[in-house]
């Protein structure tokens, strides 16, 4: 069912099941995208607004999840103030680099909701089991294939349309389920013109096209192993970026998977799952739609990546629930630039140079029961990592700037962190965390050879010698679950070592037409980003009636007490739902407080606050055999000109944005 989006896991009665639910989901936000079941815990379900919202839509509205916007997709994730190689992306367990260097392709624009199960989130340390990082994990689990699900043939079918671009998507899931094998299809069509903002003026460079396809196969291969195989292909072109000087002529994805997975009835081991995968990634940036481009330039991109990983949980000995992981990947990633000046040769060198990155790691879990009332959770991760360019042009590139990068760079990461739960009484339960993680410097970051940035104006040089940033974090949560209130208090702070920031360099031209300077990339002394989120649901009036609200609060300073860049102001998100039988109508209000803790010396400039109203409204109903459910809003009703903080040159977003959209369910 793509309608509902659930948050796995529920706090209400004292028992057993209870206290595993907590255990299990607390630190973990598993947002269920496909599925039957509704969760009264607070979550992002009560915002999403279709079956056809995209995945940057749904983690918009999850505390804690912020969106740095270049352009109407490809928005990046951030966590807690963490993003690119602070925090761990992936699909289904699969790692994934993107190809582009302006960051026009985080690996979120390369899936949509109809392909997945479900978005499991984690911050900080919590993360480490998909890898090592300092600000947590983004993991987006693909939908699977049901065997003997109980019906050998279901599907979707919708189709909608948005007023703001004259936007059209169209969405087709099927799913076949026999005794020993299922297969499952789903796909997606988007296309959209240049929107049109609250001041009523059309952005150019805004529109996008993009179709999206999965394929999903199971096979029983006994009692209690399947097979399971997955394709993934994505691809987008003409997609705007008018935050930025350059737009996307096509970003292309393939992903294939094979996994195996086994519950033994005997022997130690209570699940084990093993998988390997490869995925490609194409990435073009292009110019040619600009009407005033001072020099015409080719920036291609390309990244591949294959790996494997094997995880077991194990049967419980006394108090302990272990679980191990063993995991590998090799990534290879090049970028170019050819330059075209009037009346001259054309100009070539790497933006990223041949890059080789191997990483290997050891993950270690182990879960002790106390008593009825407490658990202690400890994590271990082990990371030995390796990297080298390979290509003689960028081997030379960076030994004009006294770098030899000829030479396979060797590092090891440690991540370790502990938990502890003490649930309360029958409706609160209180949570604690804390640990050390650490995490590699990007390509970018070490072997970017000038990189514009459009937000503070300057071409930026990788350092090959950055050491790797380390961070101390802390977390305490505390949850109440009544029989219709439910309430979420978080309040976390890191402390981060070796911190990466750009610091202008004298002495060197730039490449970039009106940039303002060089940077490179050094570690900084030190880093702290602190905060707090809430999330809460009430149900009233026989539960006809639903209120849901997230709260979310960060502050960032480095060693000198000067702001950090990209820090998100206070956000607020409201919604009141009101439901009867098959109809439910819901009004939002989303709010946010101007940001004036800015890093001017990062081109930041201060924002202003802003209140949004949206309203949204489905009804379903039956035609013959078919379910179809129309669904129906405005979002920006009073058509505000407003944009976020995060938002890069400060662009409207859109207007009043009027949609309507039928499905069919068989």
């Amino acid at each position: 069912m793509l309608s509902s989006l659930p948050l796995t896991g529920g706090f209400s009665a004292f028992s057993q099941t209870t206290q595993d639910t907590v255990f299990k989901h607390l630190v973990l936000k598993e947002i269920q995208i496909q599925g039957y079941t509704q969760s009264k815990h607070p979550g992002s379900a009560f915002y999403q607004s279709s079956s056809l919202s995209s995945t940057e839509d749904i983690l918009s509205r999850i505390e804690g999840v912020s969106l740095i916007r270049r352009g109407p997709i490809g928005m990046e994730p951030s966590l807690r103030a963490f993003s690119a190689g602070q925090v761990n992306v992936v699909i289904d367990g699969m790692k994934f680099f993107g190809a582009c260097t302006d960051k026009m392709d985080p690996v979120t624009i390369y899936t949509e909701p109809v392909n997945l199960k479900s978005i499991d989130i984690k911050y900080s340390g919590d993360g480490m089991a998909m890898g090592s990082s300092v600000g947590g994990t983004l993991n987006l689990k693909l939908a699977e294939a049901m065997i003997n699900s109980g019906q050998k043939l279901s599907g979707t079918i919708a189709s909608g349309y948005y007023s703001a671009a004259s936007a059209v998507q169209n969405i087709l899931a099927m799913d076949y389920s026999s005794a020993k094998w299922a297969m499952r299809i789903s796909g997606v069509y988007r296309k959209a013109g240049n929107y049109r903002n609250g001041m009523d003026q059309k952005v150019d460079f805004s529109k996008y096209e993009k179709a999206n396809a999965n394929i999903s196969g199971k096979y029983q291969l006994s009692k209690t192993s399947t097979l399971k195989a997955d394709v993934l292909i994505d691809e987008g072109w003409n997609i705007g970026y008018p935050a930025l000087p350059m737009d996307v002529a096509y970003a292309k994805a393939r992903v294939a998977a094979l996994s195996f997975k086994n519950n033994p009835q005997n022997g130690i081991i209570s699940e084990l799952e093993a998988k390997v995968y490869a995925n490609s990634i194409r990435h073009a940036m292009d110019d040619t739609k600009r009407p005033v481009v001072p020099i015409h330039m080719d920036m291609p991109g390309w990244s591949d990546t294959q790996g494997a990983f094997v995880q077991t949980q194990l049967k419980s000995a006394g108090k302990h629930t272990f679980n191990l992981k063993l995991d590998s990947y090799h990534n290879r990633v090049k970028a170019d630039m050819t330059m075209y000046p009037a009346n001259s040769a054309p100009m070539y060198m790497l933006t990223w140079p041949v890059n080789h990155q191997t990483v290997s790691g050891l993950f270690a879990q182990d879960q002790i029961s106390l008593n009825d009332k407490s658990r202690i959770d400890l994590k271990l991760r082990i990371d030995a990592a390796f990297s080298k360019v390979s290509d003689k042009m960028g081997q030379d590139q960076f030994a004009v700037l006294g770098y030899d990068v000829a030479k396979v760079k060797t590092g090891i990461l440690k991540n370790f962190s502990t938990g502890y739960t003490h649930y309360l009484n029958s409706e609160f339960s209180l949570y604690a965390s804390a640990g050390y993680s650490e995490r590699n410097p990007t390509t970018s970051e070490r072997f970017g050879f000038y990189l514009f940035n459009r937000m503070d104006n300057h071409d930026y040089i990788g350092n090959p010698d950055l050491k790797n940033e380390q961070a101390l974090n802390a977390e305490l949560n505390l949850i109440y679950s009544g029989s219709d209130l439910s309430v979420k208090i978080s309040g976390f702070t890191s402390y981060l070592q070796h911190y990466i920031l750009g610091k202008t360099q004298s002495g060197l031209s730039v490449m970039t037409i009106g940039a303002s300077g060089v940077r490179s990339y050094f570690n900084i002394p030190s880093a702290r980003v602190s905060g707090a989120e809430s999330s809460m649901n009430y149900q009233f009036a026989n539960r006809h009636f639903s209120f849901n609200n997230t709260l979310k609060l960060l502050y960032g300073k480095d060693n000198n007490g000067n702001p950090l860049p990209l820090i998100a102001p206070f956000k607020s998100v409201s919604s009141l739902r009101f439901n009867h039988n098959n109809l439910f109508i819901q009004a939002e209000n989303e709010l946010s407080s101007g940001q004036n803790r800015i890093s001017q010396e990062f081109g930041e400039k201060s924002s202003q606050g802003f209140s949004i109203i949206n309203l949204r409204a489905n009804y379903t109903f039956q035609l013959k055999t078919y379910k179809l459910e129309l669904s129906a809003g405005a979002e920006n009703l009073l058509d505000k000109a407003y944009y976020e903080h995060l938002d890069w040159g400060k662009m409207l977003r859109p207007g009043r944005n009027i949609y309507m959209m039928l499905s069919m369910k068989f």
